[in-house]
């Protein structure tokens, strides 16, 4: 055992530069994952983005503790060459600069820690042989060189992706300069990708906080609303652009690309690449001429090298040869049209690009379900694990954030869902009130009319007990007609049971953005488990038309006048509707913070509804249901902040 730890002790430099290197590789080909949701790789993404700064730091802290002729003596005079290398790993990778917004809100930090680093890395190399020793001294300045320039390109990239900075740190370089009468002309993919990248200041604006009205008149903003408004303007193609510009907000905010978009970003991205050769190059030099180093150390040494080349020859070409932005440069400059088709291949290549089929964010809806919550569930667990696991939680009781964890669901937003959101959108623009709907002539509810006064006169106290109920309530009435045989009424039982179970999710696992504090949608929730187990146990046995009829007495204990529908296919879409409209209120009064720190775990289905919104001008005058039938009613919970009310046109 102790040689094993002498033998440990004696590689622990080495072991931790290896470890470095093969995290920056992980980073590199995992992070673009994210950007369409990859949730089974996002713990193991967020340890790894971790622990790679500690590694790194670590192992320039223990460098910086050995004594040169230690070094030398354990026949490893090669690792203080290492110091740079460990730069050039805490400068991150291309494809993953921030790994949650907030790390772009800390770029200081990451400034300040720069200059720290890059102090404690040469502090390393000149406690080394490296001063007394020429030969390494040289190749040694450049990799410098490339490290302090990699560190430098991370902290600009966060500084890019603040908010803070990312409405006013618009660059003209970036502007292609696209006549929008192109659109007009053309119905392909290419011509949504130049409105996307020319739209692209307008959406980087709207997600820091600015209202359309706020936005500078060089943007183009009327255009930008004014092309979305158009009948011509068909629900694919718009869905398609609103796809687009959520993936270009991605890499802005958490990837490098901002940074090489820019003039003096190429300049220096070159410039580390030219000085990371050249460092190779003489190290070869250096290496036929010196035969004490051993091995192990020459391997880790051209392994780093090669390595580094490697990653930024792959990100140089996933960042910028595959980039739109690249493209429309080239096609905004009038070069070759046989280079241009090369670049437009190259991006729409359906592996590597950004392909019309292929969505740029995670394209799902989060789905819970209260019955699942009381451990009702009709579905079977999954796996064996999940069995386990739920036995266990039944039997020292639910918990939230296990629940969360086992009953949260994911369902693809498929063109029913897309359509029902366009029908209500188009309704609401050609009313008579220029699309504001605090002035719409109220909407005739005929089965759900009852229902929503009812549920508007007593229950509208809180927000998330109204959403619950209603989720309930859905529940029961789906139950009623999911027999039907009738496959446009099947369609509308799944697209209600999919909204209704996404506003539960949004209510559960992400408050902050229907302005709810996570306290009072746990409590509320934990509140109405409590109360329909309690009724579960004393009402005979778990049989489905069992659990609905204890639904039904459950939902009507605290609302006695309260009268559920009739179930009939109109009653399946005015509950359609109202789950529609329902959303949109949310996506309305939502901060558009939130919407920015979803895009790092692929992108929520609320923010594709909030952008599609702004490109037709609506925001907070979308209203509630029940204000469409009854008086205004105001949600403490919701809309107590008012000044987090986002309208676009205001």
């Amino acid at each position: 055992m102790g040689s094993l730890l002498q033998r440990f002790n004696e590689w622990e430099i080495q072991l931790l530069v290896v470890l470095s290197f093969v995290l920056q590789i992980f980073l590199f080909f995992t992070g673009c994952l994210r950007q369409r949701g990859a949730k089974f790789l996002s713990a193991t993404i967020w340890v790894a983005y971790l622990v790679a700064d500690l590694v790194a730091v670590y192992a320039l802290g223990l460098l910086s503790k050995q004594e040169a002729n230690a070094v030398t003596e354990n026949q490893h005079p090669l690792a203080f060459f290492w110091a740079p290398f460990l730069l050039i790993h805490l400068g991150g990778q291309d494809t993953i600069t921030a790994f949650s917004l907030e790390d772009n809100s800390l770029w200081l930090r990451h400034l300040l820690n720069l200059i720290v680093q890059v102090v404690l890395a040469l502090y390393v190399f000149w406690r080394s042989t490296g001063w007394r020793n020429v030969q390494l001294l040289v190749p040694g300045i450049f990799m410098f060189i490339a490290g302090i320039i990699k560190y430098g390109e991370r902290t600009m990239a966060l500084m890019y992706g603040n908010l803070q900075n990312i409405g006013t740190g618009y660059n003209s370089e970036e502007s292609n300069k696209f006549t929008h009468q192109e659109l007009d002309q053309e119905d392909s993919y290419s011509s949504i990708v130049c409105f996307s990248l020319d739209s692209a200041p307008i959406v980087r604006h709207l997600f820091a906080g600015f209202t359309l009205s706020q936005i500078p008149n060089g943007f183009h903003a009327e255009t930008w609303m004014s092309y979305a408004r158009s009948d011509e303007v068909q629900l694919a193609k718009l869905s398609k652009l609103v796809d687009i510009e959520l993936g270009i907000m991605y890499c802005d905010v958490y990837t490098k690309a901002a940074v090489l978009r820019t003039r003096h970003g190429i300049v220096l991205r070159c410039t580390s690449q030219v000085a990371a050769m050249v460092a190779l190059v003489l190290f070869i030099v250096v290496n036929k001429k010196q035969r004490y180093y051993s091995r192990a150390d020459i391997a880790i040494t051209y392994t780093l090298f090669v390595g580094s080349l490697f990653l930024e020859v792959c990100a140089m070409f996933m960042m910028v040869m595959v980039s739109p932005w690249t493209w429309a440069w080239l096609k905004a400059n009038k070069f070759s049209d046989r280079l241009i088709r090369v670049s437009w291949t190259l991006v729409s290549s359906k592996i590597i690009g950004w392909p019309e089929e292929k969505p740029l964010w995670s394209n799902n809806m989060g789905q819970y379900n209260f019955l699942s919550y009381v451990g009702c569930e009709e579905e079977k667990p999954s796996s064996p694990l999940e069995r386990v696991i739920r036995k266990m939680a039944k039997a020292v009781g639910k918990l939230f954030w296990l629940s969360k964890l086992l009953d949260t669901k994911y369902e693809q937003v498929d063109k029913d869902i897309r359509e029902s959101f366009a029908q209500e959108i188009k309704a609401i623009l050609q009313s008579p009130f220029g699309g504001s709907t605090s002035g719409v002539k109220k909407q005739e509810w005929q089965h759900l009319g009852r229902f929503l006064h009812t549920l508007a006169r007593e229950l509208s106290d809180n927000f998330s007990a109204v959403i619950i109920r209603l989720h309930i309530s859905t529940i029961i009435h789906l139950s009623e007609v999911s027999s039907s045989v009738d496959v446009e009424t099947a369609g509308l039982v799944d697209v209600c049971r999919k909204l209704s179970n996404y506003m539960m999710y949004l209510l559960v696992t992400h408050p902050v953005m229907l302005q709810v504090t996570a306290t009072s949608a746990e409590s509320v929730l934990e509140g109405f488990g409590n109360k329909f187990t309690a009724m579960m146990r004393g009402g005979g046995s778990g049989k489905q038309n069992v659990i609905l009829q204890h639904l039904k007495e459950f939902l009507l204990e605290e609302a006695s006048a309260l009268s559920l529908p009739e179930p009939c296919k109109e009653t399946l879409e005015e509950m359609r509707d109202m789950w529609v409209r329902i959303i949109m209120y949310a996506a309305g009064h939502s901060r558009p913070e939130t919407h920015a720190a979803q895009l790092a775990r692929g992108g929520e289905f609320l923010t594709f509804i909030w952008l599609l919104m702004a490109h037709k001008n609506l925001g907070s005058s979308v209203t509630f249901p029940v204000d469409l039938i009854s008086p205004p009613t105001t949600f403490g919970p919701l809309t107590d902040v008012r000044f987090y009310a986002f309208d676009f046109r205001s």
